[in-house]
């Protein structure tokens, strides 16, 4: 049988399930034709062509890893760029940056760690890689930086490992950083060079393991933008409180411009600066 049909509302709500268990994303039925979609996509190169027979078999306890992850990779598949949100970049640029280099300086440390959570491909951890080199300059070898970039779609991440792109993505970067921070090849590619990708760590890491999550504690800046939005109520709490316990005092979460933490976590401060805003952990007065 061809998988042209759409789930079945016992099917779709079935996979829905098994993908939230796996990774705390929710699909809805605002997004239930993405899920649908994907599944279609999935069963068009796989031996089954029955969704019922495809669903079945992902719930059996024995079912390959391998096609659990096939199908976390196809779905969890998001569109980024290098540079995304100038209102963003130029606060990072011009004032996080900035105040968070200059706090380590205060108290003698050249550490800063930086988590870019729900990376994709690694534009936004390489974007900030390169607002840290343009910010220092000729000192960026007297810091320790690591810019930890995680995503739970194998795929991505293996992209992000690669550190090549094609020139869409490079579509809001700036011709002279384009020139200054990559590779241009022939067949129309760009690689970042080797001095922006030493400062990026990629690895597979869900969001919703709290173990996990442990990895990334004490750092400065968190970027989770445009995550929040897949996730469930009870998942997004969870999340912004392990980003909350994860952060340095005085280290800031970013995210997507169109999502907010009020009302699910009370814990950050609310900054506000031109055209954009970001949370900050401000330690309690003592």
């Amino acid at each position: 049988m061809e998988p042209e049909r759409s789930l079945t509302d016992t099917e779709f709500i079935a996979l829905r399930d098994f993908i939230y268990n796996k990774t705390g994303i929710l699909f809805t039925e605002r997004n239930r034709y993405l899920l649908d979609a994907r599944t279609r996509e999935i069963l068009h190169q796989g031996a089954s062509k029955d969704p019922f027979s495809y669903i079945k078999s992902l719930l059996d306890p024995k079912s390959s890893a391998l096609e659990v992850n096939r199908l976390i990779n196809k779905v969890t598949i998001t569109e980024t760029s290098f540079f995304r949100d100038p209102h963003q970049i130029t606060v990072l640029a011009k004032n996080v940056i900035p105040e968070l280099m200059t706090r380590r300086d205060q108290f003698g440390s050249r550490l800063l760690r930086v988590w870019s959570a729900g990376s994709s491909s690694g534009e936004e951890a390489y974007t900030v890689a390169i607002l840290l080199a343009e910010h220092l300059k000729e000192q960026l070898r007297g810091w320790n930086i690591t810019i930890f970039a995680t995503d739970i779609n194998e795929d991505a991440v293996r992209s992000c490992k690669a550190g090549v792109y094609k020139a869409y993505t490079l579509r809001n970067t700036p011709p002279e950083i384009q020139k200054k921070y990559f590779l241009a090849t022939p067949d129309e590619t760009f690689t970042v060079r080797d001095e922006i990708k030493r400062l990026v760590f990629a690895e597979r890491s869900s969001l919703t393991d709290p173990a996990a999550c442990k990895k990334y504690s004490g750092v400065d800046l968190i970027l989770l933008r445009n995550v929040l939005i897949y996730f469930s109520a009870d998942a997004k709490a969870a999340v912004l409180q392990r980003s909350y316990e994860n952060l340095r005092d005085n280290g800031y979460l970013f995210l997507g411009q169109s999502e907010t933490a009020f009302g699910i976590n009370h814990s950050f401060k609310l900054v506000t600066f031109v055209n954009a805003f970001a949370y900050k952990k401000v330690p309690p007065v003592r």
